[in-house]
């Protein structure tokens, strides 16, 4: 029971803490019990004693009215003892401070009987983060444990107890050594860090049903967007909404249930919505259009595209009015609070619910003048247009400009942003780069604008399990040079082109290949047709195989030649006097003429790495280009450097080849050593983790074989490729034998 009368004399040297003190005081005893007040004038009066000055009593003053309101009996002094005991007589003792303001935010997420549960926590992030370097008797503070309160309210608001120990845990395993790194992994600024921390999440993934939505999009619309999912909890986008721009859905990452809708209903919703605008929707300019006016344009338009959406699929109708609020109708006080979106959210009930029992005459009104549009069989968002227009007119209230705005139940979680319906005449309008990202080139240290890295998980055999978004693989369009010398290179090689076109002309597909004696055809066969007719007047059984058909004798065959380009690919043969990558040039020209002369699909790319942060994945030959002078220039202008993160290439590699739609799909991969990178010490997670990426492309149909030109190869390369290898001893020999081992692979 508080005890708004109770006094006390401090007992503080300092002044600023009687200062601070008095400010708080008054709260303190509106919202504190008589015993709860004692220890508050302890916890003050002690920290100011130990001697760090008056920075501990000034936050402690500061907070603990709110702290020990919220956790109760005996709650100050716990959190007192803890603060003195666990960090004040550690190295830690400079983050008391951080600690203390800190508890402001956690009382939002942690509930009352549950101190002890946090406060232990704290106690384990703290001491296992607290290191000494062998050899020196110093204990150094926690580089971590200031970044880990900086987000303590986004952890405890996602994640249970459970989840944020595994999470800990995972910083520990691969960053306890690592100052820098642990810093950043828990203040949840790496891409793995996130990755794990997702992972912990309540709810659905959107990485999981990625599949199904695939499914849906193509079953139903027959679009195949691609998605980039965005984390609102990481990248400051809390009201950011989802959109369909420049043929990429963007949507969040993970849905959690609402409404008691899973969160693989709600995928579903915002996708079927997305893309009934993408079917229905025709842009209009918004430049001389009102913020409110766009609002109830974009209700209208909503409700449009959903109503002939439904007419297609009625099963969407359902889930859609599953996921709008059932908002009150006397919710909001015109008086006192703009209630413009309050309308709104009541129309876009009205619009699609025909049980929605809203008694307001403006929208009865504008409900039937839809209904009477949507019955007629023809509208267009210029109709959107004039019904937005015309009930914002009808309803407008001198209310709907004042400061506080009625947002409860207004939202629509699966709707847009509606950007697929405006045109911004205006240069400069509406500018959105929210989500442009920059690559800090480690060799030059130069900012340049590229394409946002796509990250993929790498496997740890040593726990048996994958390190989440560990990599990031950067693509690049290889830069050109000359391709008179790729020219020159086939020219020298053109005894091995006449043989390869000699064999290139057995394997050349046919367009048709005819199939006689058939019972059923497409044509019929005159001299069977002749010769059974004969038969039967002679009294014998006539052949009734009288039809010819057809039947296409082509290769459906997709091919990938990946290329390492690492360092080593400097080393110079010596029968040759030719670098290996020259040599790999020469090759890659000439089964590149091959495959072209075949017609198969094709596509050439190279790699290398320095660190898991930096994996280069370089296009030189795109599926759909021919074999021309573009090609060759990039191949000509190939560099080696760096190392070889095989696994990461490998699956961004098959990415791209499972997109392809081929009866066979194979991948070659052309390399010089095994994989390895300058970030790894310990030689068998590369080949472990690459093993691991040929498994992932078997699985998906695909057929990784590997061109060793490793005379050590036999080491090791079996543990990565199984059986599906060669080994090139002598590697002058390579432009003779990668052509005709692709033409045997693919007979």
């Amino acid at each position: 029971m508080t005890d708004p009368t109770y006094e006390r004399d401090l007992r503080c040297a300092f002044e600023s803490v009687h200062e601070e003190f008095s400010k708080h005081i008054g709260t303190a005893r509106s919202k504190l019990s008589r015993e709860s007040l004692d220890e508050y004038y302890d916890g003050v009066e002690f920290f100011a004693t130990i001697g760090q000055r008056d920075s501990i009593s000034i936050a402690f003053a500061n907070v603990m009215p709110w702290v020990g309101a919220h956790f109760g009996k005996n709650s100050i002094k716990n959190i007192t003892d803890f603060s003195y005991e666990t960090i004040a007589r550690s190295p830690n003792k400079e983050f008391l401070v951080d600690f203390l303001f800190s508890l402001i935010e956690v009382i939002n997420y942690v509930k009352e009987d549950e101190l002890e549960k946090f406060l232990s926590l704290i106690d384990y992030q703290l001491k296992q983060t607290t290191y000494s370097v062998h050899g020196i008797h110093v204990t150094h503070s926690s580089p971590s444990f200031r970044a880990f309160l900086s987000r303590i309210g986004a952890i405890l608001s996602q994640l249970d107890y459970e989840g944020i120990y595994e999470w800990i845990n995972y910083g520990l395993r691969y960053f306890k050594s690592h100052p820098e790194r642990q810093e950043a992994y828990f203040s949840l600024s790496t891409s793995d860090s996130r990755a794990v921390f997702q992972r912990q999440r309540k709810g659905v993934l959107f990485v999981d049903i990625e599949r199904r939505i695939n499914l849906l999009q193509l079953a139903l619309w027959g679009t195949d967007f691609m998605y980039a999912p965005y984390s609102p909890d990481f990248e400051q986008l809390e009201h950011f909404h989802p959109y369909l721009e420049d043929g990429i859905i963007r949507l969040p990452d993970i849905y959690t249930e609402l409404n008691g809708i899973d969160g693989t209903r709600r995928y579903f919703a915002l996708v079927a919505h997305l893309l009934a605008h993408n079917q229905f929707t025709t842009a209009i300019v918004a430049d001389n259009l009102s913020p409110h006016q766009r609002l109830f344009v974009e209700v209208f338009e909503d409700a449009r595209v959903e109503f002939l959406c439904s007419q297609q699929y009625p099963g969407l109708k359902s889930l859609w009015l599953e996921l709008i609020p059932k908002i009150g109708e006397n919710d909001c006080n015109e008086e006192n609070q703009s209630c413009i979106r309050h309308r709104a959210a009541m129309l876009s009930r009205a619009l699609i619910d025909e049980n929605h029992n809203y008694k307001n005459a403006e929208i009865l009104k504008f409900v039937n003048k839809f209904k009477e549009l949507m019955d007629t069989g023809k509208s267009t968002t210029e109709d959107s247009l004039s019904l937005g227009l015309d009930f914002l007119t009808n309803t407008r209230n001198a209310s709907d400009s004042l400061a506080d705005v009625f947002f409860t139940d207004t939202e629509i979680s699966y709707r847009d942003d509606n950007r697929i319906m405006w045109v911004f005449i205006e240069d400069d309008d509406e500018g959105d780069d929210i989500f442009q990202r920059k690559f800090e080139d480690k060799e030059d240290q130069k900012l340049e604008a590229v394409i946002p890295p796509h990250y993929y998980d790498e496997w740890d055999y040593k726990y048996e399990s994958y390190k989440p978004d560990w990599t990031a693989v950067y693509e690049r369009l290889h830069p050109h040079s000359d391709a008179a010398f790729i020219d020159q290179l086939l020219d020298k090689n053109r005894g091995l082109v006449k043989q390869l076109k000699r064999v290139l002309d057995l394997l050349k597909p046919q367009n048709k290949k005819r199939l006689r004696f058939q019972e059923e055809g497409s044509e019929l066969d005159l001299d069977i047709a002749l010769r059974s007719v004969v038969e039967f007047k002679n009294g014998s059984q006539p052949d009734t195989r009288i039809n010819t058909d057809f039947e296409h004798d082509s290769r459906s065959v997709s091919v990938l030649l990946l290329l390492d380009l690492s360092e080593s690919l400097n080393d110079i043969v010596e029968t040759t006097n030719q670098t290996v990558l020259e040599l790999s040039q020469e090759a890659v020209s000439l089964l590149a003429w091959s495959v072209e002369q075949l017609g198969d699909n094709f596509a050439i790319s190279g790699f290398n790495s320095n660190t898991r942060e930096q994996v280069m994945y370089y296009h030189i030959k795109g599926y759909s280009e021919h074999w021309d002078d573009t090609v060759k220039a990039r191949l000509a202008s190939l560099k080696a450097e760096y190392s070889t993160r095989m696994g990461a290439a490998i699956r961004h590699g098959a990415h791209y080849l499972d997109l392809q739609k081929s009866d066979k799909k194979l991948m070659l991969i052309l390399t010089d050593g095994e994989p390895s990178d300058v970030d790894v010490n310990d030689s068998e997670m590369l080949i472990k983790d690459t093993h691991k990426a040929v498994q992932e492309c078997q699985q998906k149909g695909m057929y990784p074989y590997c061109i060793s030109l490793d005379n050590k190869a036999d080491d090791y390369i079996s543990d990565v490729f199984g059986s599906h290898y060669s080994v090139i001893d002598r590697i002058e020999s390579l432009p003779k034998e990668l052509p005709q081992l692709f033409l045997s692979l693919t007979k």
